[in-house]
């Protein structure tokens, strides 16, 4: 058998070669006169050199569910579901496809399905076969599946529950997503500007915290950044969000998790539900919250039910609200 240095390397690299009984894990290992090398090998992979590990440590993930059709996968915040078209940044498709790769799989087809913003986190699915792919994309297409966020909302949102429905522009020049208005006809009538989508996100309330709230968003469309520009365009920006809010001290990115993607397999018809759970960045900052809380109430000496937070909501936006409303 005649095989080339690279291929020498990939199988140092896949853990295959021992030397006097040790696995040698670094290329260049020197052999002494007498040494016993042995290679155990699959014939039927492919094993080629790894990457650098800056790389490999750039894009991780964590496989929540897998089957021979479908990936479900940790996206967490900060990463980017596929490569940006100027290239350079990594991304979790990338990260997927050289895991799989580094596993010895000759050919391995990854498919996108939809994404999740990039500092946003949460469950993706990935399909594995284009019969899956075109399942999937039946299911997002005619909405047939669930999806499931959490969101921390900067301000006191007045009820308990609801639905921001309406439809969706993107900028041409910024790129920027917006809740778009009817404009005048050529009849006198009004309409949607072209390239408007319908954009409908139900929510109800989880828990109120001083000067925020936290809900539960269930989408029905799946828009671009859909959540949070419907929540900032009622005047409720979502904690952490610097581009359709403000900065915070509390999180360095918008306070939006996907928590929950479920729907009929594509192929084996079987209801599919993953979960993935809350990060500790949004933990971190929902527990310095609920501290203020605990604090005002040890200060101002109430005990219990007295005193426990009320949300409120000023004349000035109680107005801009209701305006909203009647467009």
């Amino acid at each position: 058998m005649v095989i080339s240095h690279r291929q020498a390397k990939g199988f140092i690299d896949g853990r295959c070669v021992t030397v006097n009984g040790e696995m040698i894990e670094k290329h260049g290992h020197r052999l002494n006169p007498g040494d016993t090398v042995k290679v155990i090998f699959d014939p039927e992979l492919t094993y080629d050199v790894l990457p650098a590990a800056r790389k490999l440590q750039a894009g991780p993930f964590e496989t929540l569910w897998e089957d021979n059709h479908l990936l479900f996968v940790f996206k967490p915040a900060g990463l980017l579901t596929v490569p940006a078209e100027q290239g350079g940044e990594p991304s979790l498709a990338e990260a997927i496809t050289e895991s799989y790769r580094r596993r010895g799989f000759k050919r391995f087809n990854l498919f996108i399905v939809h994404r999740l913003d990039r500092f946003t986190s949460g469950v993706l699915v990935f399909a594995k076969t284009p019969e899956a792919l075109h399942g999937l994309k039946k299911h997002f297409e005619l909405h047939r599946l669930q999806r499931i966020y959490y969101a921390v909302l900067v301000g006191e949102l007045p009820e308990n529950s609801g639905t921001l429905a309406g439809h969706l522009i993107e900028h041409a020049k910024s790129l920027k997503m917006s809740v778009a208005t009817p404009r005048k006809g050529p009849g006198g009538g009004k309409r949607m500007p072209a390239g408007a989508k319908e954009a409908v996100t139900h929510y109800r309330v989880i828990e109120r915290l001083p000067g925020h709230t936290v809900v539960e968003v269930k989408l029905e469309t799946g828009r671009r950044n859909q959540i949070r520009v419907q929540f900032a365009d009622r005047g409720f920006p979502l904690l952490g969000d610097q581009v359709y809010g403000t900065e915070s001290p509390l999180l360095d990115r918008q306070a939006l998790h996907a928590e929950l993607l479920g729907f009929k397999h594509p192929v084996t018809e079987e209801q599919v539900t993953v979960t993935a759970p809350m990060p500790a960045d949004m933990e971190a900052a929902m527990k310095a919250l609920r501290n203020q809380a605990r604090m005002h109430r040890a200060v101002s000496g109430v005990k219990g039910e007295e005193g426990i937070y009320q949300p409120t909501e000023t004349r000035d936006h109680k107005l801009k609200r209701v305006a909203r409303a009647k467009r």
